[in-house]
């Protein structure tokens, strides 16, 4: 008698459990339990839209400490400013570095944070400039590689400086250019036409 009731307390177990969820599943729009269900468009989860570009941040989502080194706005020299510091022996980089305006404002965490920071970009240019040498097929022996980075990067900072300056003469030439055209269509005022 024992094995037949557990045999019955598991059957009714198992319909409770896996037959009824079937039966007790919603009908369609007009009731017809054949009738599939239809999930409304609002109802429907859709996985997260993947950005067609890439991802540009909103402002304020980036937050940087104040006086964080080479954050902010990019000013005329910084690329200049940025490798000329990496080009500087490390022995020297100290007393450089006291010579910048704004130096002595830093913290000393601030102040290890750009020596650090210094570092990452001299080994990222020495990396580059090594690349660099691969991709023209030169031939740099290994006690020579510091001399051709060096070397590399002050040519790269010339051009830089250069371009700069030539641009600023056809900056200022386009602008008296623009200027006269403008003055010869709308003159001054007080000016007689």
């Amino acid at each position: 008698m024992g094995r037949a009731m557990i045999r019955a307390l598991g059957l009714a177990l198992f319909a409770v459990v896996f037959v009824s969820p079937l039966g007790a599943q919603p009908s369609g729009a007009d009731g017809d339990p054949g009738e599939p269900v239809r999930e409304s468009k609002k109802e429907k989860n859709r996985p997260p839209r993947i950005p067609d570009g890439p991802f540009v941040p909103k402002r304020g989502m980036i937050q940087r400490p104040k006086g964080q080194f080479w954050a902010g706005p990019p000013d005329e020299g910084r690329f200049t400013q940025i490798v000329t510091l990496t080009l500087v022996p490390r022995e020297q980089l100290q007393k450089r570095l006291e010579e910048l305006p704004g130096y002595q404002e830093l913290s000393e965490e601030q102040r290890a944070r750009l020596v650090e920071r210094i570092e990452q970009v001299r080994e990222a240019n020495r990396k580059h400039a090594l690349e660099v040498a691969k991709e023209f097929q030169l031939q740099v022996p290994a006690g020579q590689e510091e001399e051709f980075v060096q070397m590399y990067w002050r040519e790269r900072v010339a051009i830089d400086q250069g371009l700069r300056e030539e641009m600023s003469s056809k900056r200022k030439k386009l602008e008296k250019e623009s200027e006269e055209r403008l003055l010869k269509r709308f003159p001054k005022s007080g000016a007689k036409p």
